[in-house]
């Protein structure tokens, strides 16, 4: 499946890495899945790494009703969130941009930012060390720079 998802525990953190050709109901089917999973607290935080999406197949309609989704849940939920967008390639910024907009319309309790690397994202999470080392090495570099508190 082009869609993982890692809790990264004990902090409030989840880490989603999307990869590949992405369908609607693999993002469906992978949202269902995290927020089942019972370490996905309220509150949690969830960083989505686009890094690796080649392409998708999800329409202006249906990411219209996921972001929606998104926000209802969250709301349900009774936690404010922050949804931690990377990515590079023309179609991953695509898609980022059009869950923002459209989750920005939908009243609800996640608010969605895109960044372009792991060092910008690591810096505002200022996490400490031991959650850094729980994302993949690959999303690491340059990690120790950023958080002079954990070192």
């Amino acid at each position: 499946m082009p869609i993982e998802n890692k809790i990264l525990s004990p902090a409030p953190l989840a880490y989603r890495r999307f990869s590949g050709h992405v369908t609607m109901d693999e993002l469906t089917s992978s949202s269902l899945a995290l927020h089942a999973d019972p370490a996905f607290v309220p509150g949690t935080h969830t960083v989505v790494d686009m890094l690796d999406v080649t392409d998708f197949d999800i329409g202006f309609d249906q990411m219209k009703e996921f972001a929606a989704l998104t926000q209802n849940r969250h709301r349900d939920r009774g936690a404010p969130v922050h949804i931690f967008i990377v990515c590079s390639s023309e179609q991953g910024r695509w898609l980022a941009e059009m869950f923002r907009a459209l989750a920005d319309l939908a009243p609800g309790m996640a608010s969605v930012e895109i960044l372009h690397g792991f060092p910008e994202i690591l810096a505002l999470l200022d996490l400490p060390a031991e959650t850094l080392s729980l994302f993949p090495e690959d999303c690491q570099t340059e990690s120790h720079l950023l958080n002079r508190l954990s070192s």
